[in-house]
């Protein structure tokens, strides 16, 4: 492998991470910068970076013209699209990209109780990384990243029963089990870095983590912060779970969110995964993140 990385290209840069790992892209200057979107795609990127529209469908005849000559293509599109990337592996193996980097942050879909609990979400994003294994014969090598859940977005919508916009608290058991969590904007650096060092990140799973705290731990920082008492509810993870299930078996989709919280607030489920993989924080030179200055930025909006 060459030791750079130079031509780089973005699909997914309009969704919720995607505007973070092109912040920390474009202020590379080692790389020249290429956004895949949507020909129908409303979102706004800034007028320095070069634009490929590509049809909605993605044709591979636009595909093919689109990775012809980039060196590594980062893939930031929405978990329901995950499918898609298959296609693009073979293209990128074709026209002789060096690396791949696939939607795959989030919860650590390589531990086996997670995926038993939520094969629908999980098993595309595993059966990607698979898919790109075989690929590595052809000079194509992949980078996937475990980063747990995103924390300022969860935040922000309430998803791990800290709802901001309340000041109001659920915990779930208590909410003293730690998981592992990381910031949009680092997650982003976390990206620009590993492809900034190759050969050290060819080929496999990193994990990263902003800090590792419990849900009482969060709800003390918002206090802190806020400098308000919240209101505080208790409630049973395991029938936040059963009521998951109960709605994905309707057909409603949003259960997926339930039973990841589930994972990653309850032992066992690899949402502290630092308890049994090794870091890359250091590796990829992420520096030490404090909670309490994290929350104060929120608080501050």
């Amino acid at each position: 492998m060459s030791t750079q990385l130079k031509n780089v290209l973005l699909i997914g840069a309009g969704g919720k991470l995607g505007p973070h790992i092109l912040s920390a892209l474009s202020q590379e200057p080692s790389f020249n910068l290429t956004i895949l979107s949507r020909a129908s795609s409303a979102s706004v990127f800034p007028p320095n970076i070069k634009i490929q529209r590509i049809s909605d469908t993605y044709p591979e005849s636009e595909l093919l013209e689109a990775f012809k000559g980039q060196d590594a293509i980062v893939s930031a599109i929405a978990t329901s699209s995950a499918e898609i990337q298959k296609k693009f592996i073979d293209i990128a193996a074709k026209v002789g990209v060096k690396r791949f980097i696939p939607s795959e942050f989030g919860s650590d879909v390589e531990n086996e109780k997670a995926m038993g609990l939520l094969p629908q979400y999980f098993k595309g994003k595993r059966d990607t990384v698979d898919y790109l294994k075989p690929k590595e014969s052809d000079g194509l090598t992949w980078t996937a990243f475990v980063t747990g859940p995103f924390f300022d977005l969860a935040m922000k919508i309430g998803y791990l029963g800290i709802d901001t916009n309340n000041q109001k608290a659920t915990l779930y058991n208590n909410g003293s089990v730690p998981f592992s969590t990381t910031t949009l904007s680092t997650i982003g650096l976390a990206v620009k870095s590993a492809l900034l060092i190759p050969e050290q990140t060819a080929s496999k799973y990193l994990y990263i983590s902003s800090f590792t705290v419990s849900q009482k731990q969060i709800l003390a920082a918002f206090e802190k912060a806020s400098g308000k008492t919240w209101d505080v509810s208790y409630a049973d993870a395991e029938e936040d779970k059963k009521e998951g299930f109960a709605k994905m078996a309707k057909g409603d989709f949003s259960g997926a969110a339930h039973i990841i919280r589930y994972i990653n607030l309850n032992e066992g489920h690899g949402g502290d995964f630092g308890l049994y993989r090794e870091g890359a924080n250091e590796l990829l030179g992420l520096k030490e993140e404090s909670l309490d200055e994290v929350v104060a930025g929120i608080v501050k909006g």
